[in-house]
């Protein structure tokens, strides 16, 4: 009925509840009543049903070759064991098998069988199979035969098979289905062999009376009977209720009693049907069942101590069988004590409720397998595609004579429709047994009925389109395994892949690894063994792929599985006595382990760390093979303390520091279950390779160096390739991998560190001791010792080669692992100084193959691990470079990624003419370069040639205001340069904002360099044009400074600088221009006030310093007390007097400035503020401390020379005076020009 599994997410409890609301609401089920009663502890006889509505499907001649008995190989011994069976020795085949169950095969089918199945559609042509465990035998039926064999009989051949041609049916067939005759073994006699029943569904009975009968030409030698059915009865099941008694029920739901008993001398059957009273007055009738639904066919029939169970639709019937007859004890409505009991919306008949079938445990308990669906919300109808199922235990009452519920075991399995006609779902319980096995079409579900120790595990077939179980049989354990007596267990008939034995286990102490698990990753982990130590033979017939909605913690199993596998500690691996096979087939199953991964579209839930484990996992098994291949020929001639020796003792000193003493083959004993420990094992190499190192001449050096290469290259190289090669099994992020490679952890990185070093030190060495002689490929007519040392040159210089990329390879994993880490918020420090030794490593690590031969090598490392800068360097390398053609290849392969570089490394080589001549086909490269980048003091001639006028402008006068240009001749030529582009560019493209902007700020730069040039010019003629002029010279220009030394200092070293040539800052041009006298240079004071003005560089705090002391020299360079004291001077000649003065000729000055801000004019009372130390510091900041409280000093008097005219000669009114003589001045210039004008 039901099929295609779909497992939910809901966990199975035997408690009074239903399952969570993932597939059932809580809120429809109310509590049971619980169990009164123990397991039942006498046995009783099952029934077997024989069933008609079973199809299968096609079965391919390769398949059915798959089915014949399996064998074991080699590489299979995992899966087989010796079992002695019935006093035979067989090797028994297992399917699957962990804690808690073990499928076996019990041999294939028997070609006739095979061929009888072939012919089986499973859809019109039908057939039913079944196992009597009792006997021995197992039986397929089809509309037309029925084939018996002894399954458990041994044999070298195919086993005797016993066909029956069943009896002539005169009912036709609806819908056109060919139904398989009904068929049950008769096991009531001391004869070794039973006797075999078949029914037509019209009535007719024939019976054999022993399987010999098929084999002879009395095959005819059958009894007959006829069942009167009436025009319409259909006979469509048939049960066997023990060794002699059977009932046959028909689609309306009648019932008959056969018995088979000795009558003189022989077998002969009976058919009685089974009545129920009409009443008192009434007479009996043999519609057993009084409801119209339940005269729709009996769904199952159970019996026990005398007792036989029959379930119609919805009611169980208890019947008295004695050899008198039979009688209808008892009747329950099951269907509705079953719904009522579960479900708290039962009444509002939401629910739909199917009965499959039942089985008695003892008189006292009975089993029932239910089927529901609950409506779902907001709707009419019920979801057809999903069933939930459940057991149903119920006890007897003594009491109450009734049935009551004891518990319910929810099964969390998930079936839906399955349209081909089987008989499913069916339950089988072993006799005594708490498991129980449900069957469906291509699985079977094995169900712990205790509470205590749940479980759940489906067995699957595979190719479930063309599969499926068509018959089973409850077994008993000893026809099964001598091993396991008291297990339960059942014999199962799929379509392909012949007979299996299905055997549930004890708990038993689960293993540490067990422990820490949950109960669904341990039965996950149990699933991905069986997969791995099972699901790789061809003929077997099981699937192990996950069920939908699976629980447990994938990764975490995963792991367990592959650790178990790399230390060869699970139970299920075989036992392969040589090693190099024994390596091989654990690397298979981990290959294995990562197929149903993938299989089961769980690599998409494993974490990168996982996967990146997994893959570490096969890699030491891989590197490992590859260590015994190379060990293998070296174990007959090792010698203590000899290099060839050097893997091995490690091994030993491994094993012994490990406390590991089993068995005196250490060597062999380290493959097979300590590869896990091969970092570890290598970390211990090292330190040994190091000791011999310490105590062997120079001259043994090289053997030893040989062979601690090759260890560790022969674990690097094949874990690399073998990464390399299963990147799309592991589908590990290599760019961010989530741990580092565990070749990359920080001991294994030194270890090949300091090999690479001694390597290279040892081939120079090597070359200084032999000559370069060695260095040359060897002759084979030259001397025998020249070419052995030719050979170990040679060879050293191919590992260092594979060293270096060793290295590489895994520096560079470990850096990507921690910028991983690094945003997770690992300490940045770390990866800041992992970085640097990257960086400063593979130039290190690669540059020096050059010097060995091994070029190609040098520059295919530094393409792969992005060196660009080596790839530069080797490029323009005398013996590894080739050209600019390679140099350009590279250009077109990385683009800026080695562009930049390559343009950086001409810059620091000074090759400026290669880098400004670069071919225009990388223009844009060599644009984007200097943008990233700068250098605008060559930007500007690659815009140039570019015709980009207005950018050349605009780099030009950056580097006019840079630091770096400090020659006024240097800025008067830039400058220049810069305003012919910036003109160019307006005429080229025509004038904007921008463009105008550019142009003016390039004026006022270039008449910043003319006042550095008139500066100079005037400074050299007054010091006789002497470009090194004397310090009397000099100071000729600061007679006002005699009193304030610090300024003199200030002065005459920037006037130096400035004739010279050198251009001053702006506060230092600011100095030169106002502490001089300036009785000739008047207007000098408004320059600087200009210029400041125009400044956006200083800081404001230093802008504000300047310009008080700028108003400060004005107002202090005249003698005010002179100017002040007006006794015998006439009008004209005291505003003569004031017009002379500086102050005068500034405030004049600054008025016929454009725009010149009036808080640029400061009052000899505000010019009064003093500057701060910090300002002056600021400006100053590798003066000492004494320099600084001088200037200081000097600065306060010329403030307390200010304050003292204040004070005593009224400075402030004078200076108003001097401004309104500036106004009127201007305002009367005006007045002559409009009188010109006019």
């Amino acid at each position: 009925m039901f099929n295609s599994p779909s497992t939910r997410a809901t966990p199975r409890r035997g408690t009074s509840r239903l399952r969570d609301n993932a597939s059932v609401r809580s809120s429809s089920i109310r509590p049971q009543t619980p169990s009164l009663f123990s397991e039942p502890s006498h046995p009783y006889q099952p029934t077997t049903p024989s069933v008609r509505s079973s199809r299968l499907g096609l079965v391919s001649q390769k398949e059915r070759g798959r089915g014949g008995s399996p064998t074991s190989s080699a590489g299979e011994t995992v899966r087989t064991t010796r079992a002695l069976e019935d006093g035979y020795d067989k090797v028994r085949v297992f399917w699957s098998k962990d804690e808690r169950h073990v499928v076996s095969s019990l041999g294939g089918l028997p070609k006739e069988v095979a061929a009888l199945i072939k012919d089986a559609d499973l859809v019109v042509k039908t057939v039913s199979g079944h196992v009597d465990t009792g006997s021995g035998f197992a039986f397929v039926s089809t509309p037309r035969k029925c084939i018996a064999w002894n399954y458990l009989k041994p044999t070298h051949s195919s086993p005797t098979t016993y066909t029956f041609n069943a009896p002539p049916s005169t009912q036709p067939n609806g819908n056109n289905v060919d139904l398989p005759v009904l068929s049950a073994l008769y096991t009531g006699s001391t004869s070794s062999e039973p006797g075999m029943i078949l029914v037509s569904s019209s009535g007719t009975i024939r019976f054999w009376e022993s399987m010999s009968l098929a084999l002879t030409a009395s095959s005819e030698r059958f009894q007959e009977l006829y069942i009167d059915l009436g025009e319409d009865g259909v006979i469509d099941r048939f049960w066997k209720l023990d060794g002699n008694k059977f009932l046959l029920t028909t689609a309306s739901s009648l019932a008959y009693r056969l018995t088979i008993t000795p009558s003189g001398g022989r077998l002969v059957p009976t058919v009685a049907p089974l009545t129920r009273p009409g009443g008192m007055f009434g007479r009996a009738t043999n519609a057993i069942f009084s409801t119209r639904d339940d005269r729709n066919g009996v769904k199952s029939v159970a019996s026990a101590g005398g007792y036989v169970y029959i379930l119609a639709q919805s009611t169980i019937q208890k019947w008295a069988f004695g050899p008198d007859g039979q009688k209808l004890m008892q009747e329950y409505d099951l269907h509705d004590a079953i719904g009522s009991s579960l479900f708290d919306q039962w009444a509002s008949g939401t629910i739909l409720l199917d009965l499959n079938d039942i089985v008695t445990s003892g008189q006292d308990e009975l089993a029932v397998l239910i089927s529901y669906i609950e409506q779902e919300p907001g709707t009419s109808g019920f979801p057809s595609l999903h069933y939930s199922h459940a057991i149903v235990m119920f006890a007897f009452h003594p009491k109450a004579q009734t049935m009551m519920i004891a518990r319910t075991v929810y099964i969390s399995y998930l079936a839906h429709s399955d349209p081909r006609n089987l008989d499913i779902p069916r339950l089988l319980v072993p006799p005594g047994s708490s498991m129980a096995f449900v069957r469906f079409a291509e699985v079977v579900l094995l169900v712990s009925l205790d509470d205590d120790t749940p479980y759940e595990e489906a067995i699957t077939l595979k190719d479930a389109s063309r599969n499926a179980f068509i018959g089973a049989g409850r077994a008993r354990s000893t026809l099964i395994s001598k091993r396991s007596s008291a297990n339960p267990s059942i014999v199962a008939i799929p379509v392909l892949g012949g007979l299996m034995s299905i055997e549930a286990l004890e708990p038993s102490v689960p293993s540490d690894s067990l422990n820490r698990l949950s109960s669904a990753t341990a039965r996950l982990k149990s699933k991905m063994e069986q997969a791995v130590f099972f699901g790789d033979r061809s003929d077997n017939p099981l699937s192990f792929d996950l069920l939908a909605g699976f629980q447990g913690d994938a990764a975490e199993a995963a792991e367990i599985v592959s650790a178990e596998i790399v230390a060869s500690s699970s139970p299920y691996m075989p036992a392969i006595f040589e090693v190099r096979p024994h390596l091989s087939d654990r690397l298979l199953r981990l290959k294995e382990l990562m197929s149903f991964i993938r299989r089961n579209g769980l690599l998409t839930v494993l974490p990168q760390a996982t996967r990146r484990r997994l893959s570490r996992d096969a890699e030491k098994v891989s590197s490992a093979l590859e260590l015994w291949d190379y060990q293998n020929p070296l174990m007959d001639r090792t010698q203590t303390r000899s290099p060839a020796s050097l893997f091995s003792s490690s091994i030993h000193t491994y094993m012994t520091q490990s406390e590991i003493f089993d068995e005196e083959d250490y060597v062999r004993l380290f493959f097979r279950t300590q590869v896990q420990n091969l970092d570890r094992l290598l970390a211990v190499v090292f330190v040994t390779f190091r000791e011999a190192l310490g105590s062997v001449e120079r001259a043994e050096i090289s053997p030893w160096v040989l062979e601690a290469n090759k260890t560790f290259l022969y674990v690097v190289r094949t874990a690399a390739q073998y990464c390399e090669a299963e990147q799309g099994l592991y589908e590990v992020n290599r760019d961010k991998p989530a741990i580092e490679l565990w070749t990359a952890g920080d001991d294994f990185i030194d270890a090949l560190d300091f090999l690479y070093s001694t390597t290279e030190k040892l081939i120079r060495e090597r070359t200084r001791d032999l000559g370069s002689v060695i260095d040359e490929p060897h002759s084979s007519t030259g001397d025998p010792h020249l070419r052995h040392e030719q050979d170990v040159q040679s060879q050293l210089k191919s590992q260092m080669a594979y060293l270096a990329a060793a290295l590489c390879t895994n520096m560079e994993d470990k850096c990507r692992a921690t910028s991983r880490e690094l945003q997770d918020g690992a300490d940045e420090q770390k990866g800041i100084t992992l970085r640097e030794k990257w960086v400063t490593m593979k130039p290190r690590i690669i540059r020096p193959l050059v010097g060995i031969d091994r070029v190609p090598e040098a520059y295919e490392l530094a393409e792969h691990h992005s060196d660009y800068l080596t790839l530069v360097v080797l490029c323009h390398d005398p013996v590894a470079g080739t050209g600019s053609a390679r140099v350009q290849s590279y250009i077109e392969r990385f683009g800026e990624d080695f562009a930049f570089v390559l343009y950086q490394w001409y810059i620091d080589q000074g090759q400026l003419h290669v880098l400004l001549t670069q071919d225009e086909v990388y223009g844009s490269l060599l644009t984007r370069f200097f943008e990233l980048n700068g250098y605008p003091e060559l930007v500007w001639m690659h815009h140039i040639a570019c015709k980009r006028y207005g950018e050349a402008a605009g780099s030009l006068s950056s580097v006019l205001k840079s630091e770096h240009t400090v020659q006024v001749g240097q800025q008067h030529l830039v400058g220049s340069i810069a305003k012919l582009a910036a003109v160019a560019e307006i005429k080229l493209k025509g004038e904007s904002e921008e463009r105008r902007e550019l142009l003016i700020d390039l004026d006022d730069e270039l008449d910043l360099v003319n006042l550095h040039k008139a500066l100079q010019e005037s400074l050299l003629t007054a010091t006789g044009r002497s470009r090194i002029p004397t310090q009397t010279a000099l100071e000729g220009q600061v007679t006002l400074l005699s009193e304030r030394p610090a300024f003199k200092r200030l002065f005459l070293n920037d006037a130096q600088e400035l004739v010279e040539g050198k251009a001053l800052d702006i506060e230092g041009l600011i100095d030169v221009l106002t502490l001089k006298d300036n009785f000739e240079r008047v207007g000098d004071a408004a320059i600087a006030l200009h210029r400041l003005v125009k400044d956006a560089t200083l800081p404001e705090g230093r802008k504000q310093v300047a310009l008080l002391s700028i108003w400060r020299r004005v107002y202090i360079r005249d003698d005010w007390a002179e100017i002040a004291n007006t006794a015998g001077r006439s009008e004209q000649a005291q505003r003569a007097k004031l017009r002379s003065t500086l102050a005068y000729q500034t405030l004049r000055a600054v008025s016929d400035f454009k725009d010149f801000p009036r808080n640029f004019i400061l009052s000899p009372h505000t010019s009064c503020q003093p500057p701060l130390s910090a300002e002056i510091a600021g400006r100053f900041p590798s003066y000492p401390i004494d320099d600084i409280a001088a200037l200081m000093e000097d600065h306060e008097k010329e403030i307390s020379v200010l304050r003292r005219y204040l004070e005593e000669n009224g400075l402030e009114e004078r200076v108003r005076e001097v401004a309104d003589s500036v106004r009127k001045d201007i305002d009367l210039e005006l007045e002559e020009e409009e009188d010109v004008a006019m």
